[in-house]
């Protein structure tokens, strides 16, 4: 059996029970003793019960045990009239009557010996009730009535049976309908033998009829049912163990229906949040039941992608505080957004808002319930803190929301409302299945897995899941992991990073995920895998990425690795740049890197350095133009626009020279410019003015910076 079978067939049909064994709220013996009463009652004159209660509070059980006690006695003729069914007063009252002749046609025809009296005068026994009904609303009080009522007390005076007329659902009806059976029950209350049991919650009835008497008011109401109701009763209350016990095992059900298992922390968070903020509200039954059936639609949809007692709270919400659910849903920033006022202070503004938001949301509710409705939100939005004080002492973060899949981060909140993973997100079923195969798949099997989930969501989301588990995930797990991603780095965007530094890019985040395995493992050996990291991306850029996260620390202490490790890395890197530059160079090819490149290969090679960029120099004229360009700042445009380049400053010009001889690149500039070029006009600076780079400009301030310095020097000698 699947699990949305099971699923389905655990939704509770909210019906009323119909026997001793399922009275769960202590009701049976109160409907026997009505029975009995019923029963055993001498006065031939009609009376009528009233039978008050709340909607979805029992009434139609404590019928069905009253119905199941009096059919012992076969004295009993009981009919059972379904107002809902009859669109018109005329329908009614004609139904009615032809439910009252059949029930006592059929009793008629078991007690001929008792009746004989009744059938000599009337004739045959199908024609004693068969009267023709048809127009009686039009003339109830006329002669068809009356005859009709004197057949049906001359049957029951000779017969001694009982007539029980039980009534059920009138406070569903509308006014006029409402008015027209009572009206009905007024006209025939003078029959021989005959009880009426009518159902309906007291106080919706009275003001649904109030106003066709006295002063037009509930009051009114009251009097007039005053007038029918002989004998009022109101349903025995659920008490609220019990009720809390029949909910505890709907919810039960929905668990184990959903194979979902808590652990005895969240057991104990759902049951103190139930107990204390929802339990007050759960006064009938059918409450119980619509929760424990929203929890059996809602858990299997969402097992895996949600945080599951946040979700059977998000439902409790929505059954039992309804207006607060729909606020909640409708505005998400009130939630999961942050309440400080552009990162100073707090967004008093925005606090006075929700806070106005609640108070009328909770103008309805007695004080008990604006407190925990407030409790409850509270606990599920934590965030809410700041705006009523810190009701729930916690260590967590943002961080520990999103991990834990609750409402009040801002990636789940959505899926809580709409039941699924939203389009371009990533499953967190499937996620977790992808984390469990670490430890049996290659690198490359992971790759597959990685980019087909991607094409179904999208990179950003998945590399935010990642970071969630970098510091759950063994190191052999780690290893592949990070492997895989070093093989995606085709779908890692590298752009749009805050101020420009890439840390928040996805190529970024990728990098610091895989720093932070290799520091959560220092235990291992690490180093080893660094070194293969440097090789194994399919990416330059990103290799280089992860060098730089390797380095991050300003202590020794605080550092992945010694001096001589990283200067071995840097190596490599190096190594691997001058291979996939082939015949350009490393200045052409990784101008972005350049920088590491020649500052760690002069710290440890200084001669070869220098041999590399006179050969590429020789080789033409034209790549000492190269080789400056590559050097020159790049700043962030900002938006969308990339990055550009700047200018030679001199700060930046005296950090060339501390690499490249002063004359030798001046010398190489002037075989692809002459001076009169370079002193034509004056270079201008790209970050003071709207200009862009050009290789000419570039060349003049190299050139104004060496003359420059040559008159320094000559005016010191």
């Amino acid at each position: 059996m699947t699990q949305q079978t099971q699923a389905i067939e655990n939704y509770t049909a909210d019906r009323p029970v119909k026997d001793a064994t399922e009275d769960r709220f202590q009701r049976y013996n109160f409907s026997k003793r009505i029975a009995e009463t019923i029963i055993s009652r001498k006065s031939r004159e009609s009376i009528v019960f009233g039978l008050f209660g709340a909607w979805g509070e029992g009434k139609s059980s404590v019928l069905n045990f009253i119905d199941e006690e009096l059919a012992k006695d076969d004295t009993v003729i009981r009919i059972n009239l379904n107002p809902w069914r009859y669109s018109d007063e005329e329908t009614l009252l004609m139904n009615f009557f032809n439910k009252v002749a059949s029930a006592l046609d059929k009793q008629l025809k078991t007690k001929m010996e008792k009746v004989g009296g009744l059938v000599k005068k009337y004739g045959s026994s199908g024609r004693i009730f068969g009267f023709d009904f048809s127009g009686i609303g039009q003339a109830v009080s006329e002669t068809k009535l009356e005859e009709f009522k004197e057949r049906v007390d001359e049957f029951l005076n000779e017969s001694s049976n009982k007539i029980v007329i039980v009534v059920d659902d009138i406070d569903r009806l509308d006014k006029q309908e409402i008015y027209t059976l009572f009206r009905l029950v007024k006209l025939t209350a003078d029959f021989s033998n005959t009880t009426y049991i009518l159902s309906f919650d007291e106080a919706m009835v009275a003001a649904a009829i109030g106003e066709r008497f006295g002063a037009g008011d509930k009051n009114s109401g009251f009097s007039f049912l005053e007038k029918i109701i002989q004998i009022p009763l109101t349903i025995p209350k659920a008490q609220p163990e019990a009720l809390k016990k029949f909910c505890f095992d709907m919810v039960n059900n929905a668990i184990d229906a959903a194979e979902i298992t808590l652990t005895e922390k969240e057991v104990q968070r759902f049951v103190y949040q139930f107990s204390t903020n929802i339990l007050p509200r759960l006064n009938t039954p059918r409450l119980a039941v619509r929760f424990g059936n929203s929890l059996s639609f809602s858990l299997p949809l969402l097992k895996g992608e949600a945080n599951m007692v946040d979700l059977m709270l998000v439902e409790a919400l929505k059954i039992f505080y309804p207006d607060h659910y729909q606020f909640i849903k409708g505005n998400a920033d009130y939630f999961v957004g942050s309440y400080e006022h552009f990162g100073i202070g707090n967004d008093h503004q925005k606090i006075a808002d929700i806070k106005a938001h609640f108070d009328l949301l909770g103008k309805n509710l007695n004080k008990i319930d604006r407190a925990n409705s407030l409790d409850l939100i509270s606990n599920l939005f934590p965030n809410l803190d700041t705006v009523y004080g810190n009701f729930h002492f916690s260590e967590e973060n943002k961080d520990d929301w999103y991990r834990a899949k609750r409402i009040v981060a801002a990636q789940y909140f959505d899926r809580y409302f709409s039941y699924a993973v939203i389009e371009g997100d990533i499953s967190d079923v499937e996620f977790d299945l992808l984390l469990k195969k670490l430890d049996d798949c290659t690198p490359e099997e992971i790759e597959k897995e990685i980019r087909d989930i991607i094409v179904r969501s999208g990179t950003g989301s998945l590399i935010q899941k990642f970071r969630t588990h970098e510091s759950s995930l063994n190191w052999n797990a780690g290893q592949t992991i990070s492997k895989a991603l070093c093989l995606i780095t085709d779908l890692l965007s590298n752009t749009g990073g805050m101020l420009g530094y890439g840390f928040d890019t996805q190529a970024g985040q990728a990098a610091i995920f895989i720093y932070q395995i290799l520091k959560n493992n220092k235990a291992q050996d690490i180093f080893e895998f660094a070194k293969e990291l440097m090789l194994y991306p399919k990416d330059f850029a990103f290799a280089y990425n992860l060098n730089n996260w390797f380095r991050v620390g300003d202590r020794q202490e605080d550092k992945l690795f010694k001096l001589e490790q990283y200067q071995e890395l840097a190596k490599i890197l190096t190594e691997r740049a001058l291979a996939e530059a082939g015949e350009e160079s490393i200045f052409y090819k990784f101008p972005d890197q350049i920088h590491y490149l020649i500052s760690t290969w002069r710290e440890r090679d200084s001669d070869g350095l220098d041999a590399y960029v006179k050969a590429y120099l020789d080789k033409s004229n034209d790549n000492v133009i190269d080789l400056l360009k590559s050097l020159v700042p790049v700043q962030s445009a900002g938006g969308t626009s990339g990055e550009f380049k700047t200018d030679i400053s001199k700060n930046q010009y005296d950090y060339i020279l501390s690499y490249f001889g002063q004359h030798d690149l001046y010398n190489r500039l002037l075989l692809n410019f002459t001076v009169e070029e370079l002193e034509s006009e004056a270079p201008y600076w790209i970050d003071m003015t709207d200009q862009v780079f050009t290789p000419l400009n570039m060349a003049r301030q190299f050139h104004k910076w060496h003359k420059k310095g040559i008159a320094e020097a000559n005016s010191e000698g």
